[in-house]
Order: C-alpha cells, then structure tokens, then sequence
C-alpha cells in the first residue's frame, strides 16, 4: 500500500505576478512511514538543534525567508537546510507527482479558483491511480488541512471533488476511502510535501525572471528534479 501526501503552492487565478499553480503529491510505501518520520526527526535536531522537532514544521517558505523559527539563521545557514532537505528526498524511497497549472493559458470555462483547483486534482488523481496500476498496488491520500472549528469549507470542496471524479469513473480506482486529512505539523510526509510543492512552484515562477544560479534551483535540479514527474496544464 501507498500514501500519498498532497498539498498546494501557489496563488489563483487573478495573481498574474506568479501565474504557476501546483499541487502535488509524494509516495510513500505504507510500510516505510516510521522511516521517514524518524529521519524527518533528525534532520529537524540538526536545522534547529535547540527545538524539539515537534516545535516547528518544515516549509520552504519559512526556510527561505527566514521566518518563524528560522528568523534568526543567516543565508547560508537557511541554505543549507534546504539541500539536507533535499538530500533526504533524494534518498528516502518515495516519488513525487506534480501538477503544474499555467493559470496564464487557461480555458475561459476554468472561471474560479475552485475550477482551477477540481482541474489540477482530478489530474493529479489520475496520475496517482496510473501510478497505484503500474505497481499493482492500492493507495491512500492524506491531505494537509485547510479547515478550523469554524469551517470546513475548503476541505469540503475537495471531497466534493474527490466523489465527483470517482463517480466519473463509476468507482473504479485502486485508491481507498476518501482523502484524510491532518495537520502539517503532525506528519512528517506532509511537511515533505509543502517543501516539494513550494520549491516546484519556486521555482518555475523564477524561471520566468530567469534567476536559475540561484541556490535553491540547484537543490531541485540535483536532488530532487529527477524525483518528480511534473505534469503541466495547458
């Protein structure tokens, strides 16, 4: 059995300063999570040895603009963490699937941000059910959390999307139950996840300004890029 861990990186569809939408997921062997989460563990002593790793979640976004825990660590320091980071994605038994939207050059029925989303899960869904039949296997996603105790209304949208894709393939598929969802900073693979999901996002956004000697490109060119089968729409 597989998990997949899903999360977002991006803006909608009326930011035009960063037109790339992503959402990806990263596979896990069901029988490999204790391994990841101990090794997600160590790599979190080591970035900020005088928290314990259950203090602060790994995003790419915190790491690079030196926010939250991270605010008091230099360039080099920041950069460093990113190729661990990527260095143990590198090596941890898991594959990455993207969805890259060019919210630029979409259809003009794609009209919301809920469209354009429906649009980069089911194709994400897709791939992730290829993928479960390429190896024979069945599969499960767990998804970062977007609801409070106030509201559950983003996460409603994706089970709302989830069943609609199902029924569109009259419940054929090798993924069990409904998506589960959890709290980035309770699980290792998601907090993977946010860092793979920003970095794509990272960097085909800065491709554009052509900025690739950057630091951060490198670690997703050497460590990572071969990881991910990135699908782009259009």
């Amino acid at each position: 059995m597989w998990l997949f861990y899903v999360d977002e990186s991006g803006t909608g569809l009326k930011d035009r300063q960063t037109p790339y939408f992503v959402l990806a997921a990263t596979a896990i062997p069901a029988n490999g999570w204790a391994e990841v989460d101990s090794k997600v563990a160590a790599l979190k002593r080591r970035m900020i040895s005088w928290a314990k790793p259950e203090d602060f979640e790994i995003k790419g976004r915190d790491i690079r603009r030196g926010e939250k825990l991270f605010r008091g660590q230099n360039w080099e320091t920041r950069m460093a963490a990113f190729h661990g980071i990527g260095q143990l994605l590198n090596e941890l038994p898991c594959h990455i699937l993207a969805v890259q939207v060019d919210t630029r050059d979409l259809p003009e029925y794609v009209a919301s941000d809920t469209d354009l989303y429906r649009l980069a899960f089911w194709r994400l869904l897709e791939e992730i059910d290829a993928h479960l039949e390429r190896m024979r296997d069945s599969g499960m996603l767990l998804v970062d959390m977007r609801s409070d105790m106030h509201s559950s209304v983003q996460d409603r949208r994706l089970i709302d999307a989830y069943r609609e894709w199902i029924g569109s393939r009259m419940g054929l598929t090798r993924l069990i139950e409904l998506p589960w969802f959890g709290f980035s900073a309770f699980y290792a693979g998601l907090q993977l996840e946010d860092f793979t999901a920003y970095l794509v996002d990272f960097v085909s956004n800065e491709s554009v300004r052509d900025t690739r000697d950057q630091p951060d490109h490198e670690v997703y060119r050497r460590l990572i890029a071969k990881k991910v089968f990135l699908i782009r729409i259009p």
